[in-house]
């Protein structure tokens, strides 16, 4: 029988986000206002052209902050966890694949912890702490050692336990309680 979910997470906007989207829309709205008056004032033949540049300028500006909205996209197909970053909803990259049974840790992530100097982070969670936050140690062929941030629902979690290798899925299993009961089986 084939094991198979999707989850989508959303990224939380930090305040770098969201001061980014306010300075895109108020730079946008000063340019097109300072180029409409100037073209008013100076040169009012070309008014109708200084108009639709500015408004061009604040659609893009509008646009670009569109581009700060982040979902990432977990699939998991028999024990094949593929992760994917979503942009303004519509445009997909494939961040990373794993086979859980290759995996060197997986674990709950908390402050204390730290990744080795060597590994590269991939961060595929939500950022608000609505979730928690998981860690996924593997070896990546394009990245190397790689070190996976996911938030994974209960659902998705418990789906994900029996693909572990052994003795990982023993370790997590002393402390993680499913809610849902699916996935935890001892062996």
């Amino acid at each position: 029988m084939d094991v198979f979910m999707e989850q989508v997470v959303a990224k939380e906007p930090t305040s770098r986000d969201k001061m980014l989207g306010i300075w895109l829309k108020i730079s946008a709205f000063a340019f097109a206002f300072g180029l409409i008056l100037a073209s008013i004032a100076f040169f009012p033949y070309i008014a109708p052209l200084a108009l639709f540049v500015g408004f061009l300028a604040v659609w893009f500006a509008f646009k670009l902050e569109k581009k700060l909205t982040i979902e990432y996209e977990y699939a998991f197909t028999n024990g094949e966890l593929d992760v994917d970053k979503i942009t303004a909803k519509s445009k997909r990259k494939r961040l990373c694949s794993v086979h859980l049974g290759t995996i060197k840790a997986f674990g709950k992530w908390n402050d204390d912890m730290e990744v080795e100097a060597d590994a590269t982070m991939v961060i595929a969670s939500d950022n608000s702490g609505k979730l928690d936050e998981y860690y996924i140690d593997f070896n990546y062929k394009d990245y190397g050692e790689t070190t996976l941030f996911i938030s994974p629902n209960a659902q998705l979690l418990d789906m994900m336990v029996p693909f572990l290798p052994r003795e990982i899925r023993r370790e997590f299993e002393k402390t993680y309680k499913s809610p849902t009961g699916i996935g935890a089986d001892k062996e």
